[in-house]
């Protein structure tokens, strides 16, 4: 399902995940730096798939669009799988699978998805959300962009013959060679595509920090090489000349996480043992590298209560992190992952569990405040 409101839908809670919460939480502060991309929006030629859907799809019916766009993803992850084989996506072990036949099928037909929800777990579902946000058809040299690109890289009556086939046939057979074209389409950016990309991706339409994070790293490219560390990267763009705006977020994330960590890795650490007596969760090794406050003025008021706690004893920090658990989950209207039972803290749920034994401040970070989906895609664009 999806929801228009203020929580992008990728985040929002499914199942097991976030059992303290958390989400909300480094969500909003990542939303003052990236103002649109997902964690799971990171693929450049998936925007390209969606953007090239629409401009072929033009002002059909909205309504019906994602029956075409099933059938364009298939025949897009065929492509992929076949010409593209060292890269990933969402439904590559089912393009794999199916490799060894002769021709392909592409339809609404469950036998054809790529995924067991092709809508929720594909490029639809992840990529939708920042793709209306951004605006990105609705952008004035969307279709010029478009169609000057795609008769550039390949056949453009070629391909438009075998769209029509996607749009108006139910089922459409195809072969590895009907699928040559669609690799073409999106194994390059032409320079007309990196530039809407770059203007609307890794831009944004107003005074945004984005914007300037965008200077920064144009300026500065050895910045998104190497792996990615949080503090470190905060760091590299704290000793750069930044507005005020922007070092006040970068160092509200930085502390934000200090605190949510510490709680965090507690959390995994008791699911590591079905039962916890008190004097065993007292002398738990990873409250040796526990931070005892965090200061800052947070302006969250769970974070500042929970920076406030970390002063309290081994015992009461447990019991509280537990308590955030159980009022999570109930305000979920779920089962809580533990709970305590006769002087005893009993473990229920154990996904995620770790015994972690040490903190370290300078390195250990759970949340990424989109920070590197940012990176990747301005390398895939600009580099």
């Amino acid at each position: 399902m999806f929801f228009i409101t203020e929580q992008d839908p990728n985040f929002r809670i499914k199942g097991s995940r976030d059992p303290l919460g958390f989400q909300s939480i480094w969500q909003k502060l990542g939303r003052n730096v990236i103002k649109y991309l997902s964690t799971v929006s990171i693929n450049i030629k998936d925007f390209q798939v969606l953007s090239y859907a629409w401009y072929f799809y033009e002002e059909r019916d909205p309504k019906n669009f994602l029956s075409f766009f099933y059938k364009f993803e298939q025949a897009c992850g065929f492509a992929r799988g076949i010409y593209m084989p060292e890269e990933g996506f969402n439904g590559i072990d089912f393009v794999r699978k199916n490799l060894v036949n002769d021709q392909f099928s592409f339809s609404t037909r469950n036998q054809d998805t790529l995924l067991s929800n092709q809508k929720s777990y594909g490029i639809y579902g992840k990529y939708n959300r920042p793709f209306t946000d951004i605006r990105i058809k609705e952008q004035k040299d969307f279709r010029d962009v478009m169609e000057n690109s795609l008769k550039e890289k390949l056949n453009f009556n070629e391909l438009n013959q075998k769209i029509s086939r996607l749009l108006n046939e139910d089922v459409v057979k195809m072969n590895k060679e009907d699928l040559l074209i669609f690799a073409a389409m999106i194994n390059t950016l032409k320079a007309n595509e990196k530039d809407f990309y770059e203007k609307s991706i890794l831009k944004v339409d107003d005074n945004h920090v984005q914007n300037e994070l965008y200077d920064i790293l144009k300026n500065d490219a050895e910045l998104v090489h190497g792996d990615f560390h949080l503090y470190g990267f905060i760091e590299a763009l704290l000793s750069q000349k930044i507005s005020d705006e922007l070092k006040a977020y970068l160092i509200e994330i930085k502390n934000t996480e200090k605190v949510l960590v510490p709680y965090s890795f507690l959390f995994k650490t008791i699911q590591s043992e079905p039962i916890w007596n008190k004097k065993g969760l007292e002398e738990i090794p990873l409250f040796n590298s526990f931070p005892k406050s965090v200061s800052y003025p947070f302006q969250d008021d769970v974070t500042l209560n929970l920076s406030e706690s970390l002063k309290n004893e081994n015992y009461e920090i447990t019991v509280a992190t537990v308590n955030r658990n159980i009022a999570v989950s109930d305000k979920r209207g779920n089962s809580a992952w533990m709970k305590f039972e006769h002087n005893k803290l009993l473990v229920c749920y154990a996904d995620g569990a770790r015994d972690i034994q040490q903190i370290d401040e300078d390195l250990d970070n759970e949340n990424n405040y989109f920070i590197p989906t940012y990176i990747s895609m301005f390398k895939q664009i600009m580099l």
